[in-house]
């Protein structure tokens, strides 16, 4: 293998995706770069995605076909893992199995690999289930990758980044994440990597597919687990807010959980409640009488009592400098 063409792992989760995967597989087969291994984890579908398989690794014996192991949780993110684990390549690229790649995705990206480069990202455009494309994004060229990313303000999808392998050796996906798992992962490997060199590439390279009307469902209904991952995911950041005593940040994740607190009481979610107030209570530290009593007060009253447009005002706009 060439230092100037390396083997890139492409590492595909599915679940129940075979009307979609078959074209996702072909976008794969279309790319103009060519020393790459597909790998496909099955998180245990219930359709046709097996013959589907079959029909593809007999067409191309780079595409490979996996089932996750049963004694891995259920979920994208251990099939992900799994598939990583399978894989050989020096650089690796996860996809979805319902996006689409543009003939150079790999090409025009593998072309900014350096020594010192440990992650090339490119832009994408969104496409709905009839692929029209809603929109194309454009990337700035230079960024903070955690400030930027976490405070919504650089757009990126795991099919937007490809990465070099050893900078992944301690940095998968968490397996016990339903729900925010790309937030949780870019956040996370961002902050921890913070002298990462990367490569911004601003060209639409891939499709990728926003299923609006199960957004919309899943958007009508209060999950508690799901609702869980974002405490943790909001916690998270707002404790590397804190570390980074970055005042923009601390505001905006503190509003964030207040808003969660809330939207929790509201669906009698009360465990996930307690815990963001006791959250916060802890991040006030010992001397902080006053404001903790507030916050005490404030998130007790919006249950008890009425007013709740007005205390939920009082609480987000409660100053966030003296958390520590």
């Amino acid at each position: 293998m060439s230092n100037n063409t390396p083997l890139v792992s492409i590492i595909i989760p599915t679940f129940n995706r075979a009307h979609l995967l078959a074209e996702t597989l072909d976008s794969v087969l279309s790319q103009t770069y060519q020393n790459w291994e597909c790998i496909v984890v099955d998180d245990g579908s219930t359709d046709h995605t097996g013959v589907l398989m079959e029909n593809f690794c007999t067409k191309d014996d780079r595409i490979r076909y996996h089932k996750r192991p049963m004694d891995r949780l259920p979920g994208g993110n251990a099939a992900r893992n799994y598939g990583f684990e399978k894989s050989k390549g020096a650089l690796i690229q996860w996809f979805d199995s319902d996006d689409i790649m543009l003939p150079n995705y790999l090409k025009n990206r593998i072309e900014k690999i350096r020594d010192t480069i440990d992650i090339v990202i490119c832009s994408g455009s969104i496409i709905d289930n009839a692929k029209s494309i809603s929109r194309t994004y454009n990337l700035p060229e230079k960024v903070n990758l955690y400030k930027d990313y976490a405070l919504w303000q650089f757009e990126i999808y795991t099919p937007s980044v490809l990465f070099r392998r050893d900078f992944l050796s301690n940095n998968l996906f968490d397996e016990t994440i339903q729900r925010g798992q790309e937030t949780e992962f870019f956040t996370r490997i961002f902050f921890n990597s913070k002298n990462t060199k990367y490569c911004i590439v601003n060209e639409p390279l891939f499709y990728y597919r926003k299923h609006t009307e199960a957004k919309t469902e899943q958007g009508k209904r209060y999950r508690r687990n799901y609702r869980n991952n974002l405490t943790y995911i909001l916690k998270s950041n707002f404790d590397r807010a804190l570390i980074l005593k970055d005042h923009q940040l601390i505001t905006f994740y503190y509003k964030r959980l207040v808003k969660q607190f809330f939207k929790s009481l509201d669906n009698k979610h009360y465990q996930n409640s307690h815990e963001i107030l006791k959250y916060l209570l802890g991040k006030l530290g010992h001397r902080k009488f006053v404001l903790k009593s507030k916050l005490i007060f404030y998130g007790s009253a919006y249950f008890l009592f009425g007013y709740r447009h007005s205390i939920r005002k009082k609480l987000l706009n409660m100053t966030v400098v003296h958390f520590k």
